[in-house]
């Protein structure tokens, strides 16, 4: 009852700052009707839209299994599994907590289909995931701030955006073994603080996984696929609704709405995400009704897109268990 009644006073929170925001950004009648007057749905961008989100989901699974399996030791599953316990944890996420759903609700997916792991392995392996996609927005929004507030001409902007891609992909070689290394030993300390406290035999230690740079490197190139595919999606978004922004500005306003959507303790980082596309794009020269338009439509279009995807991968995982349990 207690974690019902918090749950329901962090959504009047969220909705209660969407609410401000929109207050804030249109304040008359005449704001508000100008909104609805801009909207433009364009079909075309939407479904661009939805393949973005689709590309963004295919490789963020993709390395979920990767970092699960071969630079953890994880149980070897479906890649269908990875794809279904994503897009479905983003819907969830929307009426819960993103945090809670990437980190724990992942997890579970895995476990019910069949993961021999305990939770807090998965736990672990999602906290390094969380690293990389908080490091790579704070690379690109150190590189937003130098370059439009140094009003670097677009080729320069292309050039030195590009030089931050390459240099994340080379990072994520240095860094991913050692942040795999510290994980796992954490899990196994913990295994070992539970089994104790239990009065059980001490988990052993666990054995080293082969880390190979090749590896790392695939693992920090789907990162930064997720990343530039995400990119899309809202500047697809964005037009699908008859938003004219340069690729400029929505690289540059992304990284601090993606940070805001991650650090937000609403269900599904209500209102907190807003309130950093707001200042992001208020940044960036957005005027207030293209600003609102954008805030509202995102997020039911987005989770619209992942509620399809749920759909879809859920009729597939489905097919595929029938057809396993028909051939035993």
């Amino acid at each position: 009852m207690k974690a019902r009644l918090i749950a329901a006073l962090r959504f009047l929170l969220g909705l209660g700052l969407v609410l401000a925001i929109m207050g804030w950004l249109l304040p008359s009648a005449q704001e508000r009707g100008d909104l609805l007057a801009r909207l433009r749905p364009d079909p075309l961008y939407l479904l661009l839209g939805f393949l973005s989100t689709l590309v963004a989901s295919i490789v963020t699974s993709a390395r979920w299994q990767l970092m699960s399996e071969q630079t953890m030791g994880g149980t070897p599953l479906p890649y269908v599994v990875y794809f279904h316990g994503l897009v479905l944890t983003r819907v969830l996420g929307q009426v819960s907590s993103t945090l809670v759903m990437d980190l724990v609700g992942r997890g579970v997916a895995l476990r019910s289909a069949g993961s021999q792991r305990g939770l807090g392995h998965a736990v672990t392996q999602a906290i390094i995931e969380r690293i990389f996609d908080i490091v790579l927005p704070m690379m690109m929004l150190a590189w937003a701030i130098l370059a439009w507030q140094g009003r670097a001409d677009p080729g320069t902007a292309s050039a030195s955006f590009a030089l931050v891609c390459i240099l994340f992909a080379a990072l994520s070689v240095v860094l991913l073994a050692p942040l795999t290394r510290l994980a796992l030993r954490i899990y196994t300390g913990l295994q070992r603080l539970r089994a104790r406290r239990k009065g059980l035999a001490a988990a052993p230690e666990p054995e080293p996984v082969p880390l190979p740079r090749g590896l790392a490197l695939r693992i920090g190139l789907l990162s930064l696929a997720r990343y530039l595919a995400v990119l899309a999606q809202f500047w697809t978004v964005a037009a699908g609704v008859g938003i004219a922004m340069s690729f400029f500005q929505i690289a540059a306003a992304a990284p601090l709405g993606q940070l805001a959507g991650m650090a937000g303790f609403t269900p599904g980082a209500l209102g907190i995400q807003e309130a950093g596309w707001l200042g992001a794009f208020t940044w960036v020269g957005l005027d207030a009704v293209a600003i609102g338009l954008f805030v509202l439509s995102q997020r039911l279009i987005i989770t619209a897109y992942f509620s399809a995807l749920s759909l879809l991968s859920w009729l597939i995982l489905r097919r595929s268990r029938a057809a396993a349990a028909a051939r035993t």
